[in-house]
């Protein structure tokens, strides 16, 4: 029957944006520590990323305005995705390990965000979510245990990643508190955060691009300015109108084990026992989270 067939056509294109996304989501660490590799600095990358999507975002932004946005949200939006989370996030992976970011950064993320729920909105937290929570704290636990017997500074670059975690989750719920549409608000970091990034980057002394190669400085404004900051969010976007809400939370979901899993095969890092158990039980903590149970899944209608 055409409705089923549709329904299928449906499931499938949103399901494949959605696997889209996750991988440029768990890319991230990787590609941000290629580049650390090839001698860019943690600004070198934000110039670049910033420089790219600012100037992509510039016209949207120019025809949206700030109207309405009281500085205090600018402020906290561009600290919780722009600038600042991304040193954090760069500066952490001079230290520590892709895997660790993909594990780390989003489920503090997602527990920072669950706490301020709480907190600031009055959400509720059951007897299921703090298991969810306890289960991803555990992980949590595991991977830093980890990171201790990694190296002598990998639990500074681990501190660096909860405090990016955290600076997200500050971004999203600034994001429901003020009512603001993603795209605008994207736009809005993209742009405030090239505008404060290219003076910040003079002043500082050291920087890699004069001497990168043009493929490495390609890479990251593609990745980084259009990828990562555009495409991602257009894409994650357009599989939860496809499938719904909870079904898109899913591919959040999926990150930490993906991120783990290119960290090996790109970057040629062990992965530990530890770092496995701890991947599983974060995965298990986060859907539970988020409710994200089959029965869930089946019941959910999806947006026609």
């Amino acid at each position: 029957m055409n409705p089923s067939s549709g329904e299928h056509d449906q499931l499938l294109l949103g399901t494949t944006y959605g696997l889209i996304t996750v991988l440029i989501w768990a890319a991230f660490p990787i590609i941000t520590k290629i580049s650390l590799q090839q001698q860019l600095t943690p600004m070198d990358v934000a110039i670049l990323r910033y420089a790219s999507s600012g100037l992509i975002l510039l016209p949207f932004l120019l025809r949206r305005g700030i109207a309405g946005l009281p500085l205090k949200a600018i402020i906290l939006l561009v600290c919780g995705a722009g600038l600042p989370y991304m040193l954090m996030s760069t500066g952490g992976l001079q230290y520590s390990s892709a895997s660790h970011f993909g594990m780390i950064t989003p489920s503090t993320m997602l527990l920072c965000t669950t706490l301020g729920g709480f907190w600031l909105f009055g959400e509720s937290l059951d007897r299921t979510k703090l298991l969810g929570i306890g289960a991803v704290i555990t992980g949590l636990v595991l991977v830093a245990i980890n990171g201790f017997h990694a190296g002598e500074s990998t639990w500074q670059g681990d501190l660096m990643f909860v405090a990016a975690g955290a600076l997200w989750a500050i971004y999203t719920l600034s994001l429901r508190h003020w009512q603001i549409e993603p795209m605008r608000a994207t736009a809005l970091v993209a742009t405030v955060s090239m505008l404060l990034s290219v003076p910040a980057f003079w002043l500082m002394a050291d920087s890699g691009i004069s001497t990168a190669s043009w493929g490495t400085i390609a890479t990251q404004i593609g990745y980084q300015g259009i990828l990562s900051s555009i495409l991602a969010l257009v894409f994650y976007s357009r599989a939860v109108a496809m499938l719904g809400p909870s079904r898109g939370a899913v591919f959040g979901a999926m990150v930490p084990g993906m991120a783990l899993l290119l960290a090996v095969i790109v970057l040629g890092e062990e992965a530990t026992a530890l770092q496995y158990a701890g991947v599983v039980i974060i995965f298990s903590g986060v859907i539970t989270v988020l409710g994200l149970w089959p029965k869930n899944l089946l019941r959910e209608k999806r947006p026609t």
